[in-house]
């Protein structure tokens, strides 16, 4: 193997014995063999680690277990471990979707100079396929990380994920990419991954990083490209009245909505008074 992998491939993981041996093996089938693998261990208590030595003769593969702040603390690790151009990230439930796609992936970065390609994921329980072909659905819908390839230059210039979104901090990091002037991205119509979706991400939401969600395509002056605006303000409003609600980032909560009581926007006077009330009638109830 060349001495700088051209990927490095990420794998946070916790428990994730009964799981992890499809994803290795799916990994090690690839035609397509300069990658180095990362696990990154949160220090499973089940047979993991026998699970993650057992490779480590067949890939070049490299771990870490210790105890961390969750999956993405995890991914920020494997990313300072990290030496490849190219970043991508997969849980321990998940496959690469056939044994070309890194071929693939290569082979379209050889002739398409960008900093994020991605493709379509595939949902393992579902069979729903998921193709975000578009900015604007990307923008106001979202993108699975397993469907995306980073150049490891973005951790460099916008920093690593967000420890404060414990589930959408990979799509905040994503919208960073896509809002910049600075950044291409390309898409691309490849099945990159069978993805879990039993894990922790796929089966909760996360209402914080969507109650922000709609000020933050604002401020980056994004909204013009998502034409679905209005339904992603009525979420992010939401969000904030159930954050309140749950008592659970309440003051994350009102900075946002305030942005959205006193912004110029599609609401009416009336209507921002009551969603007002409401919001400090959830922050001042005990709703227990």
């Amino acid at each position: 193997m060349p001495d700088k992998p051209f990927f490095s491939i990420i794998i946070p993981v916790f428990n994730g014995a009964a799981t992890l041996s499809d994803a290795l093996n799916s990994i090690l089938n690839q035609t397509f063999t300069n990658y180095e693998v990362i696990v990154i261990d949160g220090l499973s208590t089940d047979n993991t680690m026998s699970v993650i030595n057992s490779y480590a003769k067949e890939l070049p593969l490299q771990y870490l277990s210790e105890p961390d702040k969750g999956i993405y603390d995890a991914m920020n690790k494997g990313i300072k471990l990290s030496c490849g151009d190219w970043l991508y990230f997969m849980g321990s439930d998940d496959t690469l979707y056939d044994t070309e796609v890194l071929s693939a992936i290569h082979q379209e970065l050889s002739n398409n100079s960008c900093h994020l390609i991605y493709g379509n994921v595939i949902g393992q329980l579902s069979n729903t396929k998921y193709a975000y072909d578009t900015v604007d659905r990307v923008l106001t819908e979202g993108l699975h990380h397993q469907s995306a390839f980073y150049r490891r230059t973005l951790f460099e210039e916008l920093g690593g994920y967000s420890n404060s979104f414990k589930i959408a901090a990979d799509y905040h990091f994503t919208l960073k990419v896509f809002v910049s002037k600075l950044h291409k991205t390309h898409y691309v119509n490849i099945d990159i991954c069978l993805y879990g979706e039993s894990g922790f991400s796929s089966q909760n939401y996360d209402y914080k990083f969507y109650s922000y969600h709609y000020k933050f395509l604002s401020k980056n002056n994004a909204l013009k490209q998502t034409p679905a605006y209005q339904k992603c303000l009525d979420d992010s409003v939401y969000c904030c009245l159930y954050l309140a609600m749950n008592k659970t980032d309440t003051l994350f909560a009102w900075q946002n909505l305030l942005f959205y009581l006193f912004r110029k926007n599609t609401f009416t006077f009336k209507h921002k008074i009551k969603k007002g009330i409401q919001m400090l009638k959830w922050s001042i109830l005990n709703n227990r």
